[in-house]
């Protein structure tokens, strides 16, 4: 990503109602799948400045590697040490050492996701679980992806081939967003008239600072739902896979 994207991140990540609520529906399917687990092993792929990986050491110890030092030098003012510096398709790590792997909005930077992913299932162990979250559909290509060099947007079909030609198992996959995709495809299409006319580094402060907390709670309004069906549509994917047992 761009270098002041990681400030801008670090600076948001605890308030803004896109990271606050992907942060609470992540949590909530690994809570499901470990009830009241706190010794599993964990690896945040793509730690970015480090507050998911700061919630899930509440389940066990969890480790993050990213590949950008600026990112990891935000890790370690929030107090986090078992972070590093590594290519996500050469983890530096030992396989069948992990529970559970976590890429959150990391896959679509990637030129080969599935390499990537192959790397995740080396290091999972057997019947490990990798929690994938990415953006959805090409026609919401914004600002956003392009300050953070993203290489694709998936749909269903695209991030399920990926995943199992990594030679791991779909255990679940939805989209999420779904409730808020027509506002974030309008809001989208208004920031590209803007940007004829003004110049812009990020999306994260175009909404009003009082629409947050709105926006926050019909995004979590999915949890419920999400534990019980799969969304048909919506702005991005969340995806379970799993390595063999």
């Amino acid at each position: 990503m761009d270098l002041h994207t990681y400030e801008i991140l670090y600076r948001t990540e605890a308030t803004h109602w896109w990271l606050a609520a992907r942060r609470k529906i992540v949590l909530d399917w690994i809570r499901q799948r470990y009830p009241g687990r706190n010794d599993l092993e964990i690896l945040d792929a793509g730690c970015g400045t480090g507050l998911t990986l700061q919630e899930l050491r509440l389940l066990g110890s969890a480790q993050g590697v990213d590949i950008s030092d600026e990112a990891l030098e935000f890790c370690r003012m929030r107090g986090l040490e078992n972070v590093y510096n590594a290519d996500l398709a050469d983890l530096p790590f030992a396989a069948d050492h992990f529970d559970i792997v976590t890429a959150l909005d990391v896959l679509e930077h990637l030129n080969d996701d599935t390499a990537a992913m192959a790397e995740f299932r080396r290091v999972l162990k057997p019947g490990g679980r990798v929690f994938i979250f990415a953006p959805a559909h090409r026609w919401l290509w914004s600002l956003q992806d392009e300050v953070s060099h993203h290489k694709r947007r998936y749909v269903a079909r695209t991030l399920r081939e990926a995943v199992v030609g990594a030679g791991l198992e779909v255990e679940r996959q939805t989209y999420v967003s779904t409730f808020l995709l027509p506002v974030i495809y309008l809001g989208r299409q208004w920031l590209k008239v803007r940007r004829l006319f003004s110049e812009f580094e990020t999306e994260n402060d175009l909404h009003p600072r009082w629409s947050n907390g709105i926006l926050r709670s019909i995004f979590q309004l999915e949890i419920p739902i999400l534990r019980r069906i799969d969304m048909p549509f919506g702005a991005s994917l969340l995806c379970v896979a799993r390595k063999a047992s």
